[in-house]
């Protein structure tokens, strides 16, 4: 005796459609699961057995084959608990429906019968929608998290014998399916405890940062301990506007494979600070299976390099696909996992070993032959493809005393949506929506009327010797500037501010009056 329901494994974020077949024959008793399954689908058997026990139903005595196909893809977790049950009481005759075929299911099983949670569910009701089923069976936890996903009904269920009866005593599932009418999935608070307003003087560094966020241009902070490096980059996300619905789907697809994660719809921008010291793996991603490091967990938010300089070489360069192609490639036997990674990155970093060199009121101990290595140390390719950064002088004592504070995040995040918000109009259509994404022709066609915008960057490359690159962070830069002032056309003024944020910090060619 033969039957088959639909599930899904998980390929990295992405899902791929299992078919759980089962096989009834004479023999004696055993219990088998092929298709590559690790060691909790295999611990499936234990759990189905007590499950369908528990639930008041008879577990055939027989010689018992699953199979999840396609056999050639690796299984793993317990996504499959609920599809093998079902499966085995339907192939004795326990339970019978017409609708089996239109739908699918997951779920993991306790040994009294309950549905669990499990990890992925959004990226498997993505994947149920291109199968064309109309209805998907998931556990009653995250229904609403499954329910944000259109055009498949989902359908809740608490335990095994509930959702034996919905099948057998209703022709209609219709009226099971879940409705979140009251949308409470995005009514929690994203109030954050930091504020900008607690960083006192760096005015011009809060300047830089606004613009930076209101184009998501990977920033550079450098100057001498103390000097509030940290405290500007923590405060980053609390100026970023709200993530969307899609960019919420978007970033807890990713969360979901996470060993932390709560289960809960990520509404916060994500924002990592992993130390120097962390792994290759740790950072990018990787490990058996392979599981999002912290560039992806940074989706839509900010990845923080505190102490750059510190960071070992092969870390650093790492990065430099990642920040080109907005994901990270890692292949294993023969199959490829892609996780999205399109962050905003904010590095900081003292300008040399003693972290005084160029300070108006400390002296550097540090040679000029010291503080040239320092900076040749750092990835060149990398610093290129950071637009904007700026040096951070230590804090006044007129500023550190003054009670009055300064403008809030909110008043700083009402500006930069209201930049965003002219870019996403601007690109709408694209592929891409930030300044900082912009594609050559873009670019161009921001200069191609503009003689004196042309003449003054013709001049800047003259001048200050800058890549192909240098130049095109300049133009972003400016329409970012351009964006905030609400102007159409970027101006002079635009493009002096940009170069100020670019030009003028090659630490690696350092002439001996700079100390």
């Amino acid at each position: 005796m033969f039957f088959k329901l639909d599930s899904f494994a998980l390929a990295g974020i992405d899902a791929i459609k299992v078919s759980v077949e089962v096989h009834i024959s004479n023999g004696l008793p055993s219990f088998t699961i092929v298709g590559l399954p690790d060691k909790a689908v295999s611990e499936s058997r234990q759990r189905v057995r007590a499950a369908i026990i528990n639930s008041g139903f008879k577990f055939p005595m027989k010689r018992i084959i699953i199979n999840l196909s396609p056999a050639d893809i690796r299984k793993e977790g317990a996504f499959y608990d609920l599809p093998i049950a079902l499966s085995i009481l339907a192939v004795r005759g326990q339970i019978s429906s017409k609708l089996f075929s239109e739908c699918c299911f997951v779920g993991e099983l306790s040994l009294d019968g309950k549905i669990n949670p499990v990890k992925g569910i959004i990226s498997m009701v993505e994947r149920a929608v291109t199968t064309g089923k109309n209805f998907f069976i998931v556990p009653q936890k995250i229904a609403h998290q499954a329910s944000l996903i259109k055009n498949i009904n989902i359908v809740p269920g608490d335990n095994l014998n509930g959702i034996v009866k919905i099948f057998c005593n209703c022709g209609d599932l219709e009226k099971y399916v879940y409705k979140d009418t009251e949308n409470k999935i995005l009514s929690k608070d994203n109030y954050y405890d930091l504020d900008l307003k607690d960083v006192k003087g760096q005015m011009k560094a809060k300047r830089a940062l606004e613009i930076a966020v209101s184009g998501m241009h990977n920033f550079m902070m450098i100057g001498p301990p103390g000097a509030g490096k940290t405290m500007l980059a923590q405060r980053a996300i609390t100026i970023m506007p709200q993530l969307s619905i899609s960019e919420c789907i978007e970033v807890t697809k990713i969360y979901s494979l996470y060993k932390k994660y709560s289960g809960e719809l990520i509404q916060k921008r994500p924002f990592r600070s992993p130390h120097h010291t962390i792994s290759r793996v740790g950072l990018t991603g990787g490990g058996k299976p392979p599981k999002p490091g912290e560039i992806s967990l940074s989706h839509r938010g900010v990845l923080f390099l505190d102490e750059f300089s510190h960071f070992p070489k092969n870390l650093v360069e790492d990065l430099r696909q990642p920040l080109e192609n907005k994901k990270v490639v890692i292949a294993r036997n023969n199959i490829s996992y892609c996780f999205p990674c399109s962050f905003m990155l904010i590095v900081a970093t003292n300008p040399c070993h003693c972290g005084y060199f160029g300070d108006e009121k400390k002296k550097c101990v540090c040679s000029l032959r010291e503080v040239r290595k320092f900076w040749k140390n750092l990835s060149g390719p990398i610093v290129d493809r950071i637009d904007m950064r700026v040096k951070i002088s230590r804090l006044k004592k007129c500023d550190f005393i003054k009670i009055g504070q300064g403008e809030s995040s909110s008043e700083i995040k009402k500006r930069v949506k209201r930049c965003i918000e002219i870019q996403q109009r601007r690109f709408e259509g694209k592929k891409f929506k930030y300044n900082s994404e912009a594609s050559p022709d873009v670019i161009n066609s921001w200069i191609r009327d503009n003689k004196e915008i042309r003449n003054i960057l013709s001049k800047i490359s003259d001048n200050y010797n800058l890549t192909a690159r240098g130049m095109a962070s300049i133009l972003k830069v400016a329409r970012t500037i351009a964006d905030l002032d609400e102007r159409e056309a970027i101006r002079t003024q635009h493009v002096l501010e940009a170069l100020q944020y670019r030009a003028g910090y090659d630490f690696g060619n350092l002439n001996c009056d700079q100390n």
